[in-house]
C-alpha cells in the first residue's frame, strides 16, 4: 500500500482525533469491504502519515487504536482514534 494524498480537517470539537484511509474502490466493493478493512495492513502506515504532517506536532509515541464505528456509530466509517491528541481529523488516500 502506498499513499498518494494526506488531507487535514477541523474535527468535531472535544472528541479525539481520528485517522481514516480511503482505498478507490465501487460502490460495490465498498459495501463488501466495509467491515473487513485490513487494519493492520493501514496501521504500518500510521507513522508515515504522522510524519507527513509536522505542522500538527502529534507526538511519535501516541497510541492510536482502531475503530470500526470511528466516524459514525453504524460502522461506515471505520479509522484510528488517536489517544489525547484533539482537533483535527487526518484523511489518507492509499493505492
Amino acid at each position: 500500500m502506498k499513499i498518494q494524498k494526506i488531507t487535514v480537517r477541523e474535527g468535531k470539537e472535544g472528541r479525539k482525533s481520528r485517522i481514516y484511509f480511503f482505498v478507490k474502490e465501487t460502490i460495490l466493493e465498498n459495501l463488501e469491504n466495509r467491515r473487513c478493512r485490513p487494519h493492520t495492513e493501514y496501521l504500518k502506515l500510521v507513522p508515515d502519515v504522522l510524519k507527513s504532517v509536522p505542522i500538527l506536532r502529534i507526538p511519535n509515541d501516541i497510541k492510536v487504536k482502531w475503530s470500526q464505528k470511528a466516524g459514525c456509530h453504524c460502522g461506515c466509517s471505520p479509522g484510528f482514534i488517536l489517544d489525547n491528541y484533539f482537533g483535527k481529523d487526518i484523511y489518507v488516500d492509499i493505492s
